[in-house]
């Protein structure tokens, strides 16, 4: 898929980071693509 992804797939399991920590990264790069879904459109 996009290279972007893939590196930041990769980066999660090197990060022995805890749940919560990935919840939020979940969520801030949700709110990350919206924001430049919505600048593009």
């Amino acid at each position: 898929s996009h290279p972007l992804i893939k590196i930041v797939n990769e980066s999660f399991i090197d990060l022995p980071a805890p749940s919560n920590i990935s919840a939020w990264w979940n969520f801030g790069s949700l709110l990350g693509v919206c924001l430049v879904l919505q600048i593009l459109t």
